[in-house]
């Protein structure tokens, strides 16, 4: 065959490559956009995370994150979030996003969203403008978490002195500069009054949040113990029927100790990640309490397995169970036989509801106060808590729990910057370049919102 008839058909081959490819973009490409980030869950979950909120899915190394999770924790002004590429979508969607962040946060201090590769801020502070801090972040970072390192620095100084003050003229008499300075000071005592009273609202404000957040908790705590001693108590009288020194002995005595150590911990709760040790010991007493049962009914000694993922006062999970959350992905998860029966059968399992604001909801999407609670049930199982949270309120914070990395980066400028920078940033350049320019600098006007790329 000649170079000739070979040329027809390697164009042909070309082009079907050409057309197959343009259209895996357009199939693939509706899905790369994030779902529409909710400004409810994200307020709150700032304002019980220390100021700092990401997204698992936005898959950003751990050095990038602890940079920019401790530079939001030393700012007094700033809340930083961290979501997906392509969460915030337009103009208009940045606009609205940010005014009902900003409303839930309470609208005195400054938001930082980074968009993947992409910074948008805003705040209700009068005389603010954040453009100037964004555009020296930007003079100063050479890439996305030292830029972010930089702005949140800045917009933190920005807020606690809105809009400078002005540098006194030098006069020619003493009289006259001796005046300046008196009113210089007198608008810093002011000022100072004015920032220690709102510094102290804000506080006040936080810790009455954070107080009912812990008393809604611990009254769930609670009543995992109290259910606990109950079933204790039942079997009792079984227990006291079989022989002394038998081999039941020494796990009756292990949810024994579990269950006193339990009503210790609760006890002595002041503050919500202590409740974590509460329910580790109610999960080591339930196993123990799950092995005297089977020895009292002549049964195999249970699989040492993590809690039943839809209430985990069901004691130790018989198996995994392929199962959903509302229009979550399907994932395996840990199940009593009860539950992973109704679930295969198609119908509701019997999950542990809390109550939120009034309403009875399951505790794993009922917010980031039931973190401590989750982690002491599930936390000692390894990998098991990535898989079944995945979807689920609580599913967002994992990151905060040391349940390992993620696969999915920003790229290189992301891997690259974590070891080439030093300081708080650990990110190098070359991660916030392109793109987007619908949110250059101030596009949003005015000073109260903005936005734009390294």
């Amino acid at each position: 065959m000649t170079a000739t008839q070979t040329m027809p058909g390697r164009l042909g081959a070309a082009i079907i490559a050409m057309l197959a490819g343009v259209l895996a973009v357009f199939v693939i490409a509706p899905t790369a956009h994030a779902a529409a980030p909710d400004p409810a869950s994200i307020a709150s979950q700032l304002e019980s995370g220390g100021r700092f909120y990401h997204d698992p899915a936005a898959g950003v190394p751990g050095a990038s994150l602890d940079a920019m999770r401790s530079a939001a924790q030393r700012a007094s002004n700033v809340y930083v979030a961290v979501l997906p590429k392509g969460s915030v979508k337009d103009q208009s969607e940045a606009r609205t996003f940010l005014t009902a962040l900003n409303r839930e946060i309470g609208g005195e201090d400054v938001v930082a969203v980074v968009n993947g590769t992409q910074l948008l801020y805003s705040t209700d502070i009068p005389g603010l403008n954040l453009d100037r801090a964004f555009q020296q972040a930007k003079q100063e970072s050479k890439g996305t978490t030292e830029g972010v390192v930089n702005f949140v620095r800045l917009a933190d100084a920005a807020a606690a002195n809105p809009g400078g003050a002005a540098a006194p003229e030098s006069g020619s008499s003493g009289g006259s500069g001796l005046g300046v300075l008196i009113g210089i000071l007198a608008l810093a005592l002011a000022g100072g009054g004015g920032l220690f009273l709102y510094s102290r609202k804000k506080k006040q404000q936080r810790e009455a949040r954070e107080a009912a957040e812990l008393a809604a908790v611990t009254k769930t705590v609670d009543e995992d113990v109290t259910k606990f001693g109950e079933e204790i108590t039942a079997l009792d009288m079984d227990v006291k029927m079989l022989a002394d020194g038998g081999d039941h002995q020494e796990d009756w005595t292990r949810a024994l100790d579990s269950y006193e150590r339990a009503k210790a911990e609760l006890a002595a709760v002041k503050r919500p990640d202590e409740l974590r040790g509460v329910t580790s010991a109610l999960e080591e007493g339930r196993y123990a309490l799950a092995c005297v049962k089977a020895r009292v009914n002549h049964e195999p000694l249970p699989e040492r397995r993590s809690p039943c993922f839809f209430n985990p006062q069901h004691g130790p999970s018989a198996r995994d169970v392929r199962w959903a959350p509302p229009g979550g992905a399907v994932r395996d998860v840990p199940a009593c036989a009860a539950d992973a029966e109704a679930v295969e059968r198609g119908f509701e399992p019997q999950t542990r509801q809390v109550m939120v604001n009034g309403q009875s909801r399951p505790y794993y999407d009922a917010g980031p106060a039931y973190q401590p609670y989750a982690y002491g049930y599930y936390g000692g199982f390894g990998d098991v808590m990535t898989g079944m949270m995945v979807g689920t309120m609580l599913g967002g914070m994992m990151g905060g729990w040391g349940m390992g990395g993620y696969g999915m980066g920003y790229g290189a400028g992301y891997q690259e910057g974590a070891s080439d920078a030093g300081g708080d940033a650990g990110m190098g350049g070359g991660d916030f370049g392109g793109g987007w320019g619908d949110f250059g600098g101030g596009d949003f006007g005015g000073g109260d919102f903005g936005g734009g790329d390294w």
